[in-house]
């Protein structure tokens, strides 16, 4: 009978009621359509089977898992435990066990701090079998709003999908500004160890119960929209490359990936003492922008605005990847992550064998105030002529050089949106280029000059400026060093709205190409991310939409000064990959996830090597993950530079540089081309962090020695001191 039953229970539709007083969002009711009779269904059932994964549920509370037939261990969507039990606050109950979190915005009352949680009360929630998994209505009813979320069970991994389009807001005045899915996942007690891989710059660890009691982590995807321009500067931090979280618990981790929605994502991250009992991790996704704004002669109540429209902010999918090994690591959790690039990213391997070049990026010209007849004027100057970086990549003369050049045009120089390849007169004119060029084609070095439109004082054409939420343009200013406010003496720069994107990588496509360039470096335009809220309505969104597209039909190799994940299959080299992370409070650790994920892909950089207060920790970071040597340079002494967009340069004069940039290369680069083609197959850090040691796909193993400044490869011993 009970097999009748289940088999009954599994061809019926689900729907639910709520049951007040029960702690979840009801008991769920099924209908026989051949009898028209209603039953409670409170066990266990299975949705969904295949050869790896079940997907189970229970129908009276929605809360639903993920088990791994390798061991019989279930992820479960919410903790599966009686929490009437627990000292636990009431909100933080009805997070851990809601599915999905509704943030919303009364635009009468200009706020936007309500929140709408699935296992409360205000939800009631119906489950739905569709193939492969269940279908979760959630509807806030005396709040107007509906969704549903579709979870199902694929091949190697769980599917959660939204489509933002069918999310009703029936309210006129209150409208749905972000999404939490998932937010209780694998949550752990406090009881569980393990950590939480977090891809903030390198990556970094966040130890369950790590005992940091006033700290929370969020941090948007792609970094934070550009057009929300702060008032005041804010702190320097690592960007997040990778639309990617995990949890690792010993031998079991899930992998999670933002595979839609990616652009307007959040990932947050709680340890058990600071969210009341659990470790928890988890994608949120922005629906509607947001700006505030104070009123004219109130600088005392911020006033919150809301993105016009409808929801324009993509489908939201996340896809769950369980892992399950001995002894598992955030290696193993880079590798399946790298092979969801390759395999449905297509991405494809550009690095080659035996191939480790140096990178050295030239800083040309820049305006500098001086005095006409005692009037001042801005001028532009030479920091590096076409000639001078001839004669300092002749001095240095390494085997291979990637060879960038910024500011190179008179447009750019004066910071203006520039599509052209007019090499500037001040640098030395068409003849000192054509050169440089030459000595570069016949050494078989590689050229990427760099046009960096992004950031514009004037446009030409009919190029438009990006606008904020709250209407007016976003306008980019300098702060002032000491207090981190706007410095009202110099002029803020415009944005360039991404709705022309297109437009502008277009051009420089084409003109690169008829100027017979092989390479490009469109700057930071592979890894910055904002939208534009005026008449052009483009959301982050359709931004990155217009960047993949102009990207994929670019018809020079790119190199991208960092590369957001949509990025990379479109780019041959990457510059000023961080060895480290931002260092929050909450975290334990940097890893090199973003290098063990790209390693043996795309050939990637450190940041500036001669920027570092430390050399010999750069070049030995550099050895263990795989990072090429990259460094900035200016042909002029400090001088040159004072009061200039220059002047943080101070370390860059090639002077000094040139001999010991030899040296590193020579030093460093044997080891990193005889792993170039090859992945990172195991990566420790032993010793309180003394000796780092990276195992390769091939067989090397390179070892960093912090104390002795040491590097291992191959029995030989690389001395740094």
């Amino acid at each position: 009978m009970k097999i009748i039953k289940i088999f009954l229970v599994m061809i019926f539709t689900v729907f639910s009621v709520t049951v007040s007083g029960a702690g979840y969002s009801g008991s769920t009711v099924i209908q026989d359509y051949q009898t028209g009779e209603f039953s409670h269904c409170t066990e266990l059932r299975t949705v969904a089977e295949n050869e790896n994964y079940k997907l189970l549920v229970y129908d009276e509370t929605a809360i639903f898992g993920l088990q791994d037939k390798k061991d019989g261990y279930i992820w479960w969507s919410s903790p599966d435990e009686d929490f009437s039990k627990t000292e636990l606050s009431p909100v933080a109950v009805e997070n851990l066990k809601s599915s999905a979190v509704l943030r919303y915005g009364e635009t009468e009352k200009r706020t936007d701090n309500n929140y709408l949680r699935s296992g409360s009360p205000a939800c009631t929630t119906g489950v739905t079998d569709i193939e492969n998994g269940i279908r979760i209505d959630y509807d806030y009813g005396s709040y107007g709003f509906h969704f549903y979320i579709d979870y199902t069970l694929e091949k190697d991994h769980m599917k959660a999908s939204l489509k933002t389009s069918e999310i009703v807001e029936k309210n006129r005045t209150d409208v749905a500004t972000e999404i939490t899915v998932l937010g209780g996942f694998g949550a752990s007690d406090s009881t569980e160890d393990g950590y939480f891989i977090i891809p903030d710059g390198s990556g970094a660890l966040i130890n369950f119960n790590n005992g940091k009691y006033g700290s929370t982590y969020r941090r948007k995807i792609y970094g934070d929209d550009l057009t929300a321009v702060p008032e005041k500067k804010t702190s320097v931090t690592e960007q997040i490359y990778f639309p990617v979280y995990a949890i690792v618990r010993e031998n079991n981790a899930m992998l999670a990936i933002a595979s839609k929605g990616d652009s307007n994502a959040f990932i947050n991250a709680e340890v058990s003492e600071q969210s009341g009992g659990y470790n928890t991790c988890n994608f949120s996704f922005v629906l509607r922008n947001t700006d505030t704004y104070y009123m004219s002669g109130n600088t005392t109540e911020r006033l919150t605005v809301f993105e016009n429209g409808g929801i324009d902010s993509g489908d939201i999918e996340i896809l769950y990847y369980p892992i399950s090994e001995k002894n598992l690591s955030y290696v193993d959790v880079a590798e399946i992550y790298r092979k969801y690039l390759t395999d449905k990213c297509n991405l494809k391997p550009v690095t080659k064998e035996n191939y480790s070049p140096l990178y050295i990026n030239f800083y040309g010209g820049t305006e500098k105030k001086k005095s006409f007849f005692g009037i001042p004027v801005m001028k532009k100057q030479s920091i590096t002529g076409y000639s001078e970086a001839e004669n300092i990549l002749k001095n240095i003369n390494a085997e291979n050089v990637v060879v960038s050049y910024c500011n190179w045009t008179d447009k750019s120089i004066k910071n203006k949106t520039d599509t052209t390849a007019k090499p500037s007169s001040v640098l030395g004119g068409k003849k000192d280029f054509r050169k440089l060029r030459d000595y570069i084609k016949n050494n078989n070095y590689e050229f990427y000059p760099i046009t960096e439109n992004i950031e514009y004082y004037s446009a030409f054409g009919n190029i438009s400026g990006a606008v904020r939420v709250s209407g007016v343009y976003a306008k980019i200013p300098d702060y002032d060093i000491v207090y981190g406010t706007p410095d009202g003496y110099r002029k803020k720069r415009y944005l360039l709205s991404p709705e022309d994107f297109g437009k502008v990588i277009g051009k420089l496509s084409k003109n690169y190409s008829g100027a017979d360039f092989r390479g490009i470096s469109f700057g930071k335009t592979t890894s910055v991310l904002y939208g534009d809220y005026g008449k052009n309505k483009t959301t982050r969104f359709r931004a990155m939409e217009n960047i993949v597209k102009s990207l994929s039909e670019t018809d020079v190799d790119i190199l991208a000064d960092g590369a957001n994940a949509y990025s990379l299959p479109y780019v041959k080299h990457i510059i000023n990959v961080p060895l480290n992370s931002s260092r929050y409070d909450i975290f334990d650790s940097d890893v090199p996830f973003f290098q063990i994920v790209i390693h043996g892909l795309i050939p990637y950089t450190s940041t500036a090597v001669n920027s570092s207060t430390d050399i010999d920790y750069m070049l030995m970071m550099s050895a263990v993950t795989g990072s090429n040597l990259y460094y900035e340079l200016i042909s002029g002494d400090t001088d040159t530079i004072k009061d200039t967009e220059y002047s943080s340069l101070y370390y860059a004069n090639a002077g000094y540089w040139t001999e010991t940039i030899k040296e590193h290369y020579d030093k460093i680069s044997p080891l990193l081309r005889s792993v170039s083609n090859a992945t990172i197959s195991d990566y420790r850090v032993e010793d309180s962090g003394n000796i780092v040691t990276a195992e390769y796909s091939d067989g090397t193993v390179i070892k960093a020695d912090f104390t002795e400044k040491t590097i291992t490869f191959n029995n030989e011993i690389i001395k740094l001191r």
